[in-house]
C-alpha cells in the first residue's frame, strides 16, 4: 500500500529527519520518501495509516 500525505509544518532537512523518525516508528513501513520542497511524504507499506498520522501529529508535524 502506498499513501501520500502533505505536511505543511516541515520546511527543512531536520524537519524531515523528525518525519520518518516518527513514521518509522510505527511498523510495519516499508519505506519513506520525502520531499521538503512540496511538503510531500510518501510511505509505503502495511502500517495503519491512522497510526502513522497520531504518530506525525504527537512529532508536532500534522497531515493535512
Amino acid at each position: 500500500m502506498v499513501t501520500e500525505l502533505t505536511i505543511e509544518a516541515m520546511h527543512c532537512g531536520a524537519c524531515a529527519r523528525r518525519v520518518t523518525a516518527a513514521i518509522r516508528q510505527v511498523a510495519p513501513v516499508a519505506k519513506v520518501d520525502i520531499d521538503v520542497e512540496s511538503h510531500r511524504v510518501r510511505v509505503e507499506g502495511d502500517a495503519d495509516i491512522a497510526a502513522v498520522r497520531r504518530a506525525l501529529s504527537d512529532a508536532g508535524y500534522p497531515p493535512a
